[in-house]
């Protein structure tokens, strides 16, 4: 992976239910598992594939990925040398349509693509993908049938959560034959948001969509299919997408799967992310926590079910927390009950408080409200 830089996208999400929870942050920065962010696991798999140098695309919302971020040593990556850059992204919005991969973030820098002649190979990923994902042999399929694009396939499920601008692969053996989008296709065979392509290749692509005014990277690469040498490459194991707030709210509820769980963070590979030097969560005596994630920090003296808690979290005395996920400094006080409830960053819950939301709409207070 010497000749090797990985593009990770930005994807704002402001036009999904995810909204209340990206009022201060991008998608890429959203809180999961009780201690990583979005990008963690975009961001590792590449480092742990590899991968030397890194270009992460932000937003208007530019704030929490610097301090995310921060010199990038969590990941073996230095922003002073430029092996891990922070890129400014272009809007990623058209008229009755969601890019999938945006030229304009591209095309817009091109200086870091072009940073290092010797580079042959871009991969390009979404950064709001759960998975532990080796790209090494991917690549390894990409350099044997010298592709100009390998695109990474998942056979589907349906807790991939499809959209309607979701692609679809039809494959003639092992090269792709066509792409489709999700609502005009009977193949099974989905793209996974990460594909390798050659970087000449790539940026002749851009050239061509900025001359047509074309937005969208997918499209360009699917009206020269007849041209371009395109190879699938398989997923194989856990892979889900947040795309929606049902999804994220499942897919923490996944990490309490033992086999999830073992997959993710406890492969050959890790998960990296900001570390937090604090001490271990404190429990009381009549404490009860069952099939949940509690992070570090956390003042614990109340009962949880099927709940995620963030780091630095305190449940007071004969609370109940079922089907909930706290963030971070949450203050939650005694004789609380909370079900199916999403808190972000500082919120408050005053005593003897209820919330109560349900599974397909869950109670939402977004960062710093106090109840």
């Amino acid at each position: 992976m010497n000749n090797v830089i990985g593009f990770i996208l930005n994807i704002d999400g402001d036009n999904t239910d995810l909204k209340p929870l990206l009022e201060n942050r991008s998608m890429s920065t959203l809180p999961f598992g009780g201690r990583y962010r979005l990008i963690d696991f975009t961001l590792s798999n590449m480092v742990n594939s590899g991968i030397k140098h890194i270009g992460v695309v932000g937003s208007y919302k530019y704030s929490s990925l610097i301090d995310h971020l921060g010199t990038g040593k969590e990941w073996s990556l230095s922003r002073k040398t430029q092996d891990l850059s922070i890129l400014s992204g272009y809007s990623s919005v058209r008229y009755g349509d969601a890019v999938k991969i945006s030229v304009r973030d591209l095309y817009y820098n091109e200086m870091f693509l072009d940073h290092n002649p010797e580079t042959e190979d871009v991969i390009i990923s979404a950064p709001n993908l759960i998975t532990s994902f080796d790209f090494n042999p991917a690549y390894k399929i990409h350099k044997t049938n010298n592709a100009d694009v390998t695109m990474i396939f998942k056979k589907v499920r349906p807790s991939f959560s499809l959209n309607a601008n979701d692609i679809f692969l039809d494959f003639n053996r092992y090269r792709i034959s066509s792409i489709h989008p999700y609502d005009e296709s009977n193949s099974d065979y989905a793209y996974a948001d990460m594909m390798i392509i050659k970087r000449e290749v790539l940026l002749n692509l851009l050239e061509k969509a900025n001359a047509i005014g074309e937005w969208d990277l997918m499209d360009v690469i699917r009206d020269n299919i007849d041209t371009l040498r395109i190879f699938g490459a398989p997923h194989t194991g856990y892979l889900s997408r947040v795309n929606s707030m049902k999804r994220y709210r499942e897919i923490n509820q996944d990490l309490l799967d033992f086999d999830v769980m073992q997959e993710l963070f406890h492969g050959d590979h890790q998960i990296y992310t900001k570390t937090k030097d604090n001490h271990p969560t404190n429990y009381g005596p009549d404490v009860s926590v069952n099939h949940s994630i509690v992070g570090s920090g956390c003042k614990i003296d109340g009962k949880i079910n099927n709940s995620v808690l963030f780091r630095d979290s305190k449940i007071g005395k004969d609370s109940h927390i079922d089907n909930c996920i706290i963030m971070q400094h949450a203050v939650i006080g005694d004789n609380v009950t909370l079900k199916n409830v999403i808190l972000d960053k500082y919120c408050t819950i005053r005593d003897k408080a209820t919330l109560v939301g349900t599974k397909d709409d869950p109670i939402i207070l977004t960062k710093g409200r106090s109840l």
